[in-house]
């Protein structure tokens, strides 16, 4: 399971860290991400856009790319 909370300021987060980390030798696994670096990440992505040419799909490695689009429009 995987929970995400947003907390909203720096003291708050101390302190929930602090009692998160008491259950780490439970196995408790803490993936901390600030929304500073958040706002980066997705703002740099909008800017360059998506690519989606490292996505290799094997159903659809026989079909034209050309094609299937008019095939799509012509309907």
């Amino acid at each position: 399971m995987q929970l995400t909370i947003e907390i909203p300021n720096e003291q708050l987060f101390e302190k929930i860290l602090w009692l998160l980390n008491a259950f780490k030798s439970e196995g408790l696994k803490i993936i901390s991400h600030s929304k500073e670096k958040f706002k980066s990440l997705v703002q740099s992505s909008e800017q360059e856009g998506l690519d989606f040419s490292s996505f290799k799909v094997d159903s659809f490695k026989e079909v034209d790319g050309l094609e299937y689009q008019n095939k799509i429009r012509n309907k």
